[in-house]
């Protein structure tokens, strides 16, 4: 059995999911320019994760931590995922679920933060990614 895997995941401006699609506005950056802070971020994330077949029909969790480079706890997301086996899709076949979050963010300093994301049920089949991004200031 193939683990369960964080196939892709990506910074935005706008992320949205429409009929299966991941639509992106602003998407790849790991850098946001500001002149002063505290600010309010525009931040939104885009992730895919490939499932394994006898993974889908089951819920499994995905966490979502933005924090900065201290470590202290900005933004906590905790959603549920599912992706069937559609009749179309041969037997043993991965199926790929995603996720579209846009989330409000405020910073308070000028710095580095990252995002931490976990998707799996248990420890030894949770795959993880981190996104690192900079708020730079303007100059």
């Amino acid at each position: 059995m193939a683990a369960m895997d964080i196939e892709y995941a990506l910074i935005a401006d706008y992320a949205e999911m429409v009929g299966g699609k991941l639509y992106l506005m602003g998407g790849g950056w790991d850098t946001f320019t500001q002149a002063e802070v505290p600010a309010q971020l525009r931040l939104s994330l885009a992730i895919g994760v490939r499932v394994g077949w006898e993974e889908t029909n089951n819920d499994f969790p995905v966490r979502v931590l933005i924090e900065d480079d201290d470590g202290h706890e900005l933004v906590r997301i905790e959603a549920s995922m599912n992706v069937g086996r559609p009749p179309t899709v041969p037997p043993g076949s991965r199926q790929l679920a995603q996720l579209a979050a846009n989330v409000p963010l405020t910073v308070t300093q000028h710095g580095g933060y990252r995002i931490v994301i976990r998707a799996g049920a248990d420890e030894a089949a949770t795959s993880e990614r981190i996104l690192p991004f900079r708020v730079a200031r303007t100059r």
